[in-house]
């Protein structure tokens, strides 16, 4: 499912549920599960997510409000290649960023029954649609490789449904978005997911915003024999979160503080108060 690092998550599975009201505050993720609604024979089968961070991704994050680092903090992050590191991770947990542009998970399903589960359709609940978050960014470029991953949701659109991710194979010149990867038709408009057992299937999941800060819950409809019915996934009875880019009238970025990758893997206050003159900042 690509090259990508997934983030350290505790996940657990999860059990049938019917959510009848959505809340719960926003924060960054770095713990995921599912809601549980607990049955006298349980669950019909078990959901567990991984946030992820596949190779054609950034790692662009911002915070709600201003986040101004510790003299601790400072230092890791001017140290070269901090951002290369596993104690990057957890800082950027503890500032309570969230992704700017686009988050992935890994959802993976197991069946708990001995009668067929048949996976109908996982689509977003939206909780909450706000202004993009312009407190402090963090800026870290790709790595510009190739990601595998099957669904794409736009949660710019009033009710996002799963399709398939397409990859643009046109590498003329005159073709700037070569390469990309774009939504294509439904992606459940011709699959079913089918469980059995400890039979496990495994979807890559792109939720994508540009014109919001979006908190989102998974909705996944299955039959079990002629029974319709549902499950609800989210981030330990909170929804998963991203934010689109933050932007001024003449479409520029803005935000309070930012801090950018550097040529050495190291991050460098570029914008905002407190930027230290003393050491030149030259991004990557």
């Amino acid at each position: 499912m690509g090259g990508g690092k997934p983030r350290r998550l505790v996940v657990s599975a999860i059990g049938v549920a019917v959510l009848s009201a959505i809340g719960g505050a926003l924060a960054f993720q770095p713990q995921i599960r599912g809601l549980v609604s607990g049955t006298a024979s349980g669950p019909d089968f078990a959901a567990s997510v991984e946030a992820v961070r596949l190779d054609d991704e950034g790692w662009w994050a911002a915070t709600s409000g201003d986040f101004r680092p510790t003299s601790a903090q400072s230092r890791f992050l001017a140290e070269p290649m901090s951002t290369t590191s596993e104690k990057y991770d957890d800082f950027l947990g503890s500032t309570g960023a969230v992704n700017v542009g686009e988050q992935t998970l890994r959802l993976t399903l197991t069946g708990r029954r001995d009668q067929q589960v048949n996976v109908l359709d996982v689509r977003p609940v939206i909780v909450r649609r706000a202004s993009p978050l312009a407190g402090t960014l963090f800026a870290v470029g790709s790595q510009a490789g190739s990601a595998t991953f099957q669904v794409i949701y736009d949660l710019d659109r009033p009710n996002p449904v799963a399709r398939k991710a397409v990859r643009d194979t046109d590498f003329s010149e005159s073709n700037p978005d070569a390469g990309a990867v774009r939504p294509g038709p439904p992606f459940f408009a011709d699959t079913t997911i089918t469980l059995r057992r400890d039979e496990q299937n495994v979807l890559v999941l792109r939720a994508r915003t540009e014109r919001f800060h979006v908190a989102f819950r998974l909705k996944v409809t299955y039959m079990l024999g002629d029974r319709r019915k549902y499950m609800i996934v989210d981030d330990h009875g909170r929804p998963f979160q991203v934010s689109g880019v933050s932007r001024s009238p003449d479409g520029e970025e803005r935000y309070g503080r930012v801090f950018s990758m550097q040529s050495d893997y190291s991050m460098c206050q570029t914008v905002g108060p407190d930027v230290d003159a003393a050491r030149q900042c030259q991004g990557i």
